[in-house]
């Protein structure tokens, strides 16, 4: 249990607190008055159909002992704190919350339209079939340790408070590494703020979500968050890999590449790449390919896919 004082002291975003701010003790982090707990710190968001700010008398009523909220003026009757942007607040609450947990972690980051899943679902299984204690949060489960635990969403990258407690319970299970798919709507609405990425790895981004983005640029700005995001990650005692894993391929190629500011490798189809896929086949047995790139060529087949030596496309 911290207190709130303890928290906003972690938090990198400005907060305007009305009057005297009481050392209370928080042991929970909420956006859903429904989800709210005697010690949870309310935090009021703001959605296309949903004013968060219409259920603080809710969430005080069920023992909510502080708001925060982006309205000026307000006067829950508990300790209130006023923010530009409730989003990534609810955010950097959560993961100081759980005391940063993705700096103790080694953080994987895919995103992209199609295919994160299977990615993630990939990358996990190489990691895991290398040594590596290894966990997972896709938007169908999340994986710690032995556990597998439904995250009830299936459309989406689970929200901030979720996310940080995934990542907690990896921190004390033993693991070190965290492949975390990281959809469109998760970038743009914070969800995956405060995840400290250290790679980042794209699928492609073709138009799609547009109904939500409004426009291909926004779309793929919302995917680039992963890329930008990998210089600004805290120093962690693993080191920092700060890797970027691009689709050469792609048309949004140029785009990621212009905006990450760490280093990068590159994969494609066609053969302009750091780490080429030649002769591709597929039946029914899986997928197989020959693994290419400077000096190295090696056959790979989905049955074997944990056995692949990635160190050789990192070189």
């Amino acid at each position: 249990m911290v207190t709130l004082q303890h928290l906003l002291a972690q938090v990198p975003i400005a907060v305007h607190v009305s009057g005297d701010l009481p050392d209370v003790a928080v042991d929970n982090i909420a956006f859903d008055s429904r989800q709210v707990t005697p010690g949870t710190c309310f935090v009021a968001l703001v959605g296309n159909n949903q004013d968060g700010h219409r259920f603080i008398p809710d969430a005080v009523s069920r023992g909510a002992v502080a708001v925060v909220g982006s309205r000026v003026g307000l006067a829950p009757g508990v300790p209130y704190v006023q923010v530009e942007d409730t989003r990534p607040a609810l955010a950097f609450l959560s993961a100081a919350l759980y005391d940063f947990p993705a700096r103790k972690l080694t953080v994987i980051g895919v995103t992209g339209t199609d295919g994160k899943t299977t990615t993630s679902s990939l990358i996990y299984a190489i990691l895991r079939q290398a040594g590596y204690k290894a966990g997972m949060v896709s938007t169908v489960s999340a994986l710690i340790g032995d556990e597998v635990v439904d995250t009830g969403f299936h459309v989406t990258t689970p929200e901030a408070p979720d996310i940080q407690r995934y990542l907690h319970l990896m921190v004390q299970a033993g693991l070190t590494h965290v492949v975390l798919e990281s959809t469109s709507h998760g970038l743009a609405q914070h969800r995956v703020t405060g995840c400290e990425f250290d790679i980042g790895v794209v699928t492609n981004i073709t138009h799609e979500h547009l109904d939500y983005h409004g426009s291909y640029a926004a779309y793929r700005e919302s995917k680039g968050r992963l890329f930008t995001s990998l210089a600004e990650t805290a120093v962690k005692p693993r080191g920092n890999p700060r890797l970027a894993v691009l689709n050469r391929d792609d048309q949004a190629y140029e785009y990621l590449h212009s905006i990450t500011r760490v280093a990068q490798t590159t994969y494609s189809l066609a053969g302009e790449a750091d780490l080429c896929a030649r002769q591709a086949r597929y039946g029914p047995d899986g997928v197989s390919f020959v693994a290419a790139g400077p000096g190295f060529e090696q056959p790979v087949h989905s049955r074997l896919i944990g056995a692949f030596n990635v160190s050789n496309c990192l070189a």
